[in-house]
C-alpha cells in the first residue's frame, strides 16, 4: 500500500508498506524497528509481541514521545496491560494496531507535528510472506 508524501522532505515518511517489509524515505526494511521524524532505529530487538518488554519499551519512551504507535505485525495484538501503565507512567500514550495502519497513523501524526515514535514488529512469519 503506498502512502502520500509528506510536505517537509526532512521527517522520516513511511512511503510503502507491504507484510515483511516497510519502506521509509529512500530505504527499505524487513526487521522489526522504531522511527521517530528524525531518526531510524533498525536495531530494535522485539521479534513478536510476546516479546514485548519494559526495557523494549524503554528504548522507544527515551525518544520522549507524546504517542507511541505499536504495529504488532499482520494483526493487531494486544501487550500485556502492565506495558500500557509503563508507558503511562512515562508520560506517553501506548497504541496498538497492525503495521499497516500504525504507518498510515504515524505519517498523519507527523503532519501535525507530534512528538510520535512508531515501532513496528516484524515477526518470523512475516519475513517469509
Amino acid at each position: 500500500m503506498k502512502f502520500t508524501e509528506h510536505r517537509d522532505s526532512n521527517i522520516n515518511t513511511v512511503k510503502n508498506y507491504e507484510a515483511g517489509k516497510v519502506r521509509i524515505n529512500a530505504d527499505e526494511y524487513h526487521q522489526s524497528l522504531f522511527l521517530t521524524q528524525k531518526e531510524v532505529f533498525s536495531d530494535w530487538h522485539c521479534s513478536d509481541i510476546r516479546s514485548l518488554t519494559t526495557n523494549a519499551l524503554d528504548a522507544l519512551l527515551d525518544q520522549k514521545p507524546e504517542v507511541i504507535i505499536l504495529g504488532t505485525g499482520e494483526s493487531q495484538i494486544f501487550p500485556e496491560p502492565k506495558l500500557f501503565a509503563h508507558c503511562t507512567n512515562r508520560g506517553a500514550a501506548l497504541e496498538v494496531m497492525a503495521n499497516d495502519a500504525a504507518c498510515r497513523t504515524y505519517n498523519i501524526l507527523t503532519t501535525e507535528d507530534r512528538e510520535v515514535v512508531l515501532a513496528l514488529i516484524f515477526d518470523e512469519k512475516s519475513k517469509t510472506q
